[in-house]
């Protein structure tokens, strides 16, 4: 199945700011992973660390399903 990562908007500046936003638009997480998990991208100058946030199945009229995961900044526990 495939995965599309979504950022926050706190994500998406702290992506920004570490170089890593093209990086995560490319990252590809399996079907394995779990809201509250986390996800260390370590850079050339800086890493930073996320939380799933939130996932959701998209499946289209076709009946084709891709896996959303939303990635979250600074990492803190995920509601339930």
């Amino acid at each position: 199945m495939k995965t599309k990562i979504e950022l926050t908007a706190t994500a998406r500046r702290k992506a920004e700011a570490a170089g890593l936003l093209a990086r995560l638009e490319r990252l590809s997480l399996g079907e394995g992973t779990a809201k509250g998990d986390f996800v260390e991208l370590v850079g050339d100058g800086e890493s930073a660390t996320f939380i799933i946030r939130a996932r959701r199945f998209v499946v289209s009229g076709d009946g084709n399903a891709e896996l959303i995961l939303e990635l979250d900044h600074p990492p803190r526990p995920a509601s339930r």
